[in-house]
């Protein structure tokens, strides 16, 4: 008799399920609060009031949308919708977006590949809009998975507006070796500020825009530039916010007299440089100095990685740019913009009625130069 060794059945080999489909869904407003106080990448322009106060000054649209897998959020994006006149199509913004990065998070890649992919299955393939997208500034490996997430994705870079150029200083370290990080200059003047008897007040009160605002107003005047979201703005804004989302205002006096003042946004784990004025009484005493002081240890108290000083010039602004080239930055550029049209004819169309906009908006400012708000 003949023996057989019986051969063992194959064994199966069952794929790994495919992925949950993604859903898109609109937020309403404390659960879009209470969700963006969740992701490292929060800041003031994803906040629910920035979003729709800005959209109101242009005629857009607000649309705050949770990305869901499952019933769990991945993502969240504030975008901006504009219609074109008579057209079935328009520009659909995120910037400072979208939201899909935790603190020590290894997943912010994948939620970030997942969140685009729906952005654009909502806005350019169902709904035919032109999507563009300005992500948030994050270190520089962040930046860089962003740009080829986008790339990869099918987005190309938009040629408006143009990326946003800033200095990041790294509050990832004690304060002494952040300030030893000054350039020698910079840190003396904060020495003679300190020494010079001014006294801060800082907080979220909407009150303390009273004296900000105649600084700025002051500071516009003297230098003749046109500021695109001013004093008058934030202190619109300001009223509101919900008080965990409300931004930072410091003030600085010499025997009670309003001498120099900041405005800035801490949300997530970046601190953003958005106003600052002096008048003659705050050149004197190097008030400015003292004030940036105040803003990285505050920020630095709340845990915050980085301070992003509020973008740069060096051409157009060459003093400003100076003054922060001297705190021991980062040069580092954003990721974007990038943007996707649902077809040529819809992404002309678009492009058109935004030059013919800035057309507009260039006659009105009556030709007086636009630069950072932080000037």
């Amino acid at each position: 008799m003949t023996l057989t060794r019986e051969r063992p059945s194959p064994v199966a080999v069952v794929p790994p399920p495919a992925p949950a489909p993604c859903e898109v869904r609109r937020a309403g407003r404390e659960e879009w609060i209470a969700l963006a106080a969740e992701f490292a990448d929060h800041n003031y322009r994803q906040c629910w009031d920035y979003a729709e106060t800005l959209a109101a000054r242009s005629g857009a649209a607000a649309e705050n949308v949770v990305v869901l897998r499952g019933g769990a959020p991945l993502g969240l994006a504030a975008v901006r919708v504009k219609r074109l006149p008579g057209a079935r199509t328009g520009i659909a913004y995120v910037t400072g977006g979208p939201l899909v990065r935790r603190r020590d998070d290894e997943f912010a890649l994948e939620r970030l590949d997942a969140v685009v992919a729906a952005l654009r299955g909502e806005y350019v393939d169902r709904r035919r809009f032109v999507l563009r997208v300005a992500p948030a500034i994050g270190d520089e490996r962040w930046n860089a998975a962003q740009r080829e997430t986008l790339l990869a994705a099918g987005f190309r870079p938009g040629s408006h507006p143009p990326p946003y150029r800033t200095m990041m200083v790294d509050l990832g370290r004690p304060l002494a070796e952040i300030r030893s990080g000054f350039a020698k200059k910079w840190r003396n003047l904060l020495g003679n500020a300190e020494r010079r008897g001014l006294h801060v007040t800082s907080g979220t009160r909407p009150a303390l825009y009273d004296d900000f605002a105649p600084l700025f107003d002051e500071l516009v005047a003297r230098k003749a530039f046109a500021v695109d979201l001013g004093a008058d703005f934030y202190a619109r804004l300001q009223l509101r916010l919900p008080e965990a989302e409300r931004l930072h205002v410091a003030i600085a006096a010499v025997d009670g007299k309003p001498a120099a003042g900041v405005v800035a946004s801490i949300h997530g784990d970046t601190a953003v440089y958005l106003l600052g004025a002096s008048n003659e009484l705050g050149r004197s005493t190097n008030a400015a100095y003292l004030l940036q002081w105040h803003v990285i240890e505050t920020a630095s108290a709340l845990q915050c990685r980085w301070y992003d000083l509020g973008g740069i010039d060096p051409e157009a602004n060459p003093g400003v740019h100076r003054f922060k080239e001297r705190m021991g930055g980062t040069d580092m550029v954003a990721p974007g913009p990038y943007e996707l049209a649902p077809g040529r004819v819809r992404g002309a169309a678009v492009h058109a009625a935004e030059r013919t906009f800035r057309a507009v908006a260039a006659r009105r400012s009556g030709g007086r130069r636009a630069v950072s708000a932080s000037a």
